[in-house]
């Protein structure tokens, strides 16, 4: 194992304390379908988030709704349809919660720096603006970049082949399929094929500083799309990890979540969906995103206690080392690369 690794899990153990890998990413960024952390912006038009946003730099919306699909409860605190924002707010002509039924545009917005009032234009919270700190960005600027250098390290139990702009994906495992690609094989395919047994999980680790998803579709074991269109049930189960990415173009539906810690993202000129979790740097686009949250199963980085940290120096880094090792390795099928 690397030693990287072994800081990684010590700090994993920390930030992601009473949290498995399932329902959600870890972390602050559960509960929220868009997550742009540090001083990331966001800006985007014409189109909405389905669920919550969180960025942690300054928004720009117009014509824009946030957690339209999720009605507002202003008793509750937090308001479960809400937008979180760190820097400075400017939106026009929309609204935060559902558009419908009996609580229209109910949500929330919270800005955290009490300088940085909001700035609305026709653009509806009934439940409130509100002055209140819910997230630390930065904190979970740290959380997510090691969560992703960890999530890399797991070694590829799979394989995959290309057919001019088909890429096929096939995997056996039941619980945990981990794909190792290069940027240029993902952007180079128009059609995703992802072959895996019904209900397993599937991680996509993607090399490359400036990647891309371009258009076409993403299907798993030959399905695309849900009951009526809706987005498929399997894409709960994707995640995909771009942990080198500084630019990433999403011009097409991954049918997953997105992992880019270091990635200005942005939507290539299109309105493509993107069914998942979005945690990224910053974003600059117009996908709509649907509140799909990813929920599946994942080895967590095991937790290492104080004394067993001081245990482990005591012992040596070989001995360590070998002992991490073989709690990561119970962890889950996939184990970390050594």
């Amino acid at each position: 194992m690397r030693m990287r690794h072994l800081s990684l899990a010590v700090a994993l153990a920390g930030a992601l304390a009473g949290h498995a890998f399932a329902q959600d990413l870890p972390g602050p960024a559960s509960g929220y379908n868009v997550f742009i952390f540090g001083n990331g912006e966001f800006m985007s038009e014409n189109t909405d988030t389905m669920g919550n946003l969180a960025a942690g730099g300054n928004v720009s919306l117009m014509n824009y709704s946030v957690a339209s699909g999720i009605p507002g409860s202003p008793s509750q605190s937090p308001n479960p349809a809400r937008l979180v924002v760190g820097g400075q707010l400017t939106a026009s002509n929309g609204g935060v919660g559902s558009g419908g039924g009996s609580n229209p545009q109910d949500g929330t917005i919270y800005y955290q720096n009490a300088a940085d009032v909001p700035s609305l234009t026709s653009f509806t919270a009934n439940g409130g603006v509100v002055n209140q700190t819910l997230l630390n960005f930065n904190a979970a600027q740290t959380t997510y970049t090691s969560l992703s250098s960890y999530l890399e390290s797991l070694a590829a139990n799979t394989s995959y082949t290309t057919a001019g702009s088909t890429l096929t994906l096939n995997g056996s495992s039941n619980t945990l399929n981990v794909f190792s690609l290069t940027g240029s094989v993902l952007s180079g395919a128009d059609t995703v094929n992802i072959d895996v047994p019904t209900g397993s999980t599937v991680l996509i680790n993607v090399s490359g500083y400036t990647d891309s998803l371009q258009t076409g579709s993403v299907f798993e074991n030959g399905n695309d799309t849900g009951p009526n269109g809706t987005p498929p049930a399997w894409a709960s189960s994707v995640l995909y990890n771009f942990y080198q990415a500084t630019s990433l173009a999403l011009n097409n539906n991954p049918s997953g979540s997105v992992l880019a810690p270091d990635a200005g993202v942005t939507s290539g000129g299109t309105y493509a969906n993107v069914d998942g979790q979005l945690v990224a740097d910053s974003y600059d686009g117009t996908n709509e995103f649907e509140n799909v949250a990813f929920d599946g199963s994942l080895p967590a980085p095991v937790p290492l206690p104080a004394s067993g940290a001081l245990l482990l120096s005591a012992l040596g880094l070989c001995g360590g080392l070998a002992a991490l090792r073989r709690h990561v390795l119970q962890a889950g099928d996939s184990p970390a690369r050594a």
